[in-house]
């Protein structure tokens, strides 16, 4: 098994005065550490488990456990970082949860003002949506650990090292995970009437 790694150097000396500030329970420290990664965070959590009912409920329950969690937090990593440790931590247990649900979101489009225009967006976004939900379908088929790993590398974007540090994994450990996570995710998508073309395009 390899090595945990950190992400990234630690705080800046400002970063930790905020860092005590919280650890000390000040109200005003924490509203700011909430204000400033509520949004980073929300994506994340959107990310991990899919277009769920409960990202909302998710991101409150991070911001619970950071409250309970901070007088043990020295600044060993960014906040964002400590965050999103404890968001992926939260994410997974929901995801192992049998009542795990999906949602498909069509974005409002009353302002566009040509009728014929509003219909051929209303269509794009409708197939879109729906591919991203049989996306998300076949993810949840996959073992937690490896779609969360594959998710924070291929969707989010973070490197390996990253990744395993925000998912408590060793470096090994995640880069086999993303590979078989890529390759069962392309395997059904390729069976799916609704993806085949992209798993096509996506397979190397």
């Amino acid at each position: 098994m390899g090595t945990l790694v950190n992400l990234r150097p630690p705080p800046d000396p400002a970063e930790l005065d905020l860092i005590e500030a919280c650890r000390r329970g000040e109200r005003q420290a924490l509203e700011t550490v909430f204000t400033t990664h509520a949004p980073y965070v929300e994506r994340l959590l959107a990310r991990v488990v899919g277009p769920s009912l409960e990202v909302e409920d998710l991101l409150q329950t991070t911001f619970v456990a950071a409250i309970g969690a901070f007088p043990r937090f020295r600044g060993e990593a960014h906040v964002r970082t400590w965050l999103a440790r404890i968001a992926v931590r939260i994410a997974q247990e929901r995801l192992r949860s049998a009542s795990h649900r999906l949602r498909v979101d069509v974005p409002m489009l009353e302002e566009r003002a040509d009728a014929d225009e509003r219909s051929r967006h209303v269509e794009h976004d409708l197939d879109a949506a729906r591919r991203v939900e049989r996306v998300y379908v076949h993810l949840n088929a996959i073992g937690v650990k490896k779609r969360v790993a594959f998710i924070l590398h291929v969707f989010e974007g973070h490197p390996i090292e990253e990744v395993a540090a925000l998912a408590g994994a060793s470096v090994t450990a995640t880069k086999s995970r993303v590979f078989w996570a890529r390759r069962e995710l392309l395997k059904r998508a390729s069976r799916d009437p609704l993806l085949a073309e992209w798993a096509r395009k996506a397979t190397p």
